[in-house]
């Protein structure tokens, strides 16, 4: 009678046993894609097409694939995608950049009504022939919850050459995975905006701020929220603004060479100019002979360098700040070491 009340033995174990096995699903699991190292060398390689030039030196400044324009508030984001636009929408250019190839334009505008945008064209450039290609859009479905879906909608009615995206937040409105995991939310949000850039061939300007207090920081980590963002990007625009109207651009891209770039807000005609290589730019008489003696004497502390120039302390310690923010120098153990060759 003791046995009726226990199971099977045998049949437990026997249980036991199947549920160890690989499943029938995972048996028949399909072996995924693989590429050898001789058929990827076999390939033509892919090159990046430029679609704005620096007079100067003719060297690309913005190409296919997206392209992640970042800065404070206020410092003239908008302002030079706006002028990127008209430039490649077939209008007056920036002063100092040539457009390579010109076509339609898609401005997401998201932030601004259309009274805003009709006053800052009519600040940059005169009606003309051009207006016809540069299409505006003011109101999207979030980002992953259809507004994807209508860019691409928008794509294929217009066959832009380029589109921007203005900006990151306004574009997302809350809509993405609602869970804890914030870098691969961002992650997948800016993912699909690259995905759009690679699968029409066109140049993608998305706007987004900069990290509050990042003003000494590098361009991958001022990028406002968290690593996925930056991660998911082809390259990286690091707009710093600076006093009398002028600012860098800091570039930094996945095949890219890394370049910063001088910039000064014009007023007649309005808008942004470039002016070439901040290093070139920026680095004034003072800056030059603070350098010199860097680079002569090894690194030194503010009080020491004061002595060595014959200047106020107050003097330098605000010149080395600013020399320290726009990458000329470096700090470690409370003395300066010049960061330029």
């Amino acid at each position: 009678m003791m046995t009726d009340q226990f199971p099977d033995i045998e049949q437990l174990l026997s249980e036991a046993h199947q549920a160890l096995e690989p499943s029938e699903h995972l048996q028949e699991r399909a072996v995924p894609v693989m590429t050898t190292a001789a058929q990827l060398y076999a390939t033509e390689p892919v090159e990046l097409r430029p679609i704005l030039l620096d007079d100067t030196k003719k060297k690309g400044v913005l190409w296919d694939g997206l392209t992640l324009m970042f800065a404070k508030p206020k410092a003239g984001k908008s302002w030079l995608a706006l002028q990127a636009s008209i430039a490649v929408a077939g209008g007056p250019g920036i002063n100092g950049l040539s457009a390579v190839e010109t076509g339609p334009v898609i401005y997401a505008a998201l932030e601004e009504p259309p009274s805003r945008t009709a006053q800052r064209m009519k600040l940059l450039a005169r009606q003309g022939a051009w207006c016809s290609n540069l299409h505006f859009v003011y109101d999207l479905l979030p980002l992953l919850g259809g507004g994807a879906e209508q860019l691409e909608a928008a794509i294929s009615t217009v066959k832009p050459r380029m589109l921007v995206i203005d900006t990151l937040t306004a574009a997302i409105k809350g809509g993405g995975a609602k869970n804890s995991d914030v870098f691969r939310s961002q992650y997948a949000e800016v993912t699909r905006v690259r995905k759009i850039a690679e699968e029409n061939h066109i140049a993608v300007i998305l706007i987004h701020h900069s990290r509050k207090g990042s003003g000494s920081d590098g361009a991958v980590e001022a990028v406002a929220g968290t690593g996925g963002i930056a991660a998911a990007v082809d390259c990286l625009y690091y707009l710093k603004r600076k006093p009398e109207a002028e600012a860098t651009l800091e570039i930094i891209g996945r095949e890219s060479e890394e370049s910063t770039w001088a910039l000064k807000l014009g007023q007649s005609p309005f808008g942004w100019e470039f002016l070439g290589d901040d290093a070139e730019h920026f680095l004034t008489g003072e800056r030059k002979e603070l350098l010199a003696v860097l680079r002569e004497d090894g690194g030194m502390s503010p009080a020491a360098l004061a002595g060595e120039l014959g200047k106020p302390r107050p003097a330098v310690r605000m010149l080395l700040k600013r020399m320290l923010e726009d990458g000329q120098l470096r700090k470690a153990g409370g003395k300066y070491y010049p960061s330029l060759s």
